[in-house]
């Protein structure tokens, strides 16, 4: 299997190919080996050969900061340190596509790895000076109401969530099998004492509240569970997606607007979803939920500079994610033009995402996820305000697009 991989890459890489996504899956117990010696330890050479093949691509963050600097201090460590911080850039090197190419293993990799990660994270969120993350859960209910903006926009899909992770645990991409089930079980503990109805649901075989691939397939058709990993390059090279489908599950409520995803990127996603026009009830039901579980005793963790520690570094700060789904036929001309839309967005400080999230499309409504961008340096209650604001502009851009297909139909001879 090695020796057909790294064929596999050579080949690829002559031809500046390298490996996307859609191409083939390589899990990192067999992506890793590329870059060791006859020995089994961390080659730097290869390393550094990789990373000038990816330049010819696209530079990642990770392949940016990769300096001669950084080399010379990480063979100052030991061994076992150095095959982790290979473990930490692993999916960068995989994948020709990364923007950021870089998973933590464990909270700590934050202030051990410094030399390589800070100046990473602090390019990427745009960091300057001293500063430290702070946290503001004040968010009005009634202030940012989306029938202001549009009378239209009376009911529609709204979700808030945050990332976590727990200390004593190592993060997702270096978890164990025994680790990632050990985890579950302490949750499911957690969901059955901490006051929301609701339900346990496990993909993990053999669990007393495991589910079949149909009622799994019944929740992902409602939006509710993340799909299966091993379909993703990033979480297969980077070591998220192993030991699937085991540690993984979802806890829902018995509304259906508060669950929890286990297991995924980071070991804790939690969600509060709301039929509405009020983004300030999605933010009172998340908090209500996110201050439940932690009643319970789990003690999330936290770096004292950049937050909430999550698994990949642009997500650290306030862990926070907060989207509504709209639609945008006209900026994307019933849903063919999904880069424009993705553009206009971005110089609002949001992201546009498919109907189901990262690396989905929009439908031919041009129905997209969108959402602030920023998650360091802002408040959980500046996250809600720059959603508001950014959609405002958003739909002025989109009332405009259809007052300029207007004018063009009003124009056209047959």
């Amino acid at each position: 299997m090695l020796k057909k991989l790294s064929l596999y890459l050579k080949y690829n890489q002559k031809r500046y190919l390298l490996i996307k996504m859609n191409q083939k899956i390589f899990e990192k117990k067999d992506v890793r080996k590329l870059y060791l010696d006859e020995n089994g330890n961390v080659d730097y050479t290869k390393i550094q050969a990789r990373w000038d093949e990816l330049k010819k691509v696209k530079v990642s963050l990770g392949n940016k900061h990769f300096t001669q600097e950084v080399v010379e201090k990480a063979k100052k460590l030991d061994q076992q340190d150095q095959q982790r911080l290979l473990d930490i850039m692993i999916a960068g090197l995989t994948n020709d596509d990364s923007s950021v190419g870089i998973a933590a293993t464990r909270p700590q990799d934050y202030d051990f790895y410094s030399f390589y990660l800070e100046p990473l994270i602090r390019e990427y969120h745009k960091i300057e000076g001293q500063t430290k993350q702070e946290h503001d859960w004040d968010i009005p209910v009634g202030e940012y109401v989306l029938t202001k903006i549009d009378p239209k926009l009376e009911k529609v899909s709204m979700r808030a969530r945050v990332a976590r992770n727990v200390d004593g645990y190592n993060l997702p991409s270096s978890m164990d099998k025994d680790e990632r089930i050990k985890f579950e079980n302490q949750m499911v503990g957690v969901f059955e004492s901490f006051g929301f109805p609701g339900k346990y649901h496990s993909l993990t075989p053999g669990h007393k509240n495991f589910i079949s691939d149909q009622e799994a397939q019944v929740l992902r058709d409602k939006h509710f569970l993340f799909i299966s990993m091993t379909h993703d390059n990033y979480l297969m090279s980077n070591g998220v997606a192993s030991d699937w489908p085991y540690g993984r599950g979802i806890w829902l409520s018995q509304d259906e607007t508060k669950m929890v995803w286990v297991g995924e990127e980071d070991q804790l996603r939690i969600i509060s979803i709301v039929q509405g026009n009020d983004l300030g009830k999605v933010d009172q039901s998340l908090h209500e939920l996110l201050t439940g579980i932690e009643r319970s005793g789990l003690k999330f963790a936290e770096h004292s500079t950049y937050g909430i520690i999550t698994t990949c570094p642009t997500n650290m700060g306030t862990g926070k994610r907060q989207s509504i789904l709209g639609k945008f036929p006209n900026i994307t001309k019933n849903g063919k033009d999904e880069a424009r839309l993705k553009e206009i967005a971005k110089t609002l400080g949001l992201q546009a995402r498919g109907v189901g999230g990262e690396h989905s499309n929009m439908d031919s409504e041009g129905t997209a996820d969108i959402s602030p961008s920023a998650r360091f340096g802002v408040t959980e209650a500046i996250v809600t305000k720059r959603l508001f604001e950014g959609l405002i502009k958003l739909y002025e851009y989109e009332k405009n697009a259809a007052n300029e297909k207007d004018r063009q139909n009003c124009c056209n001879t047959f």
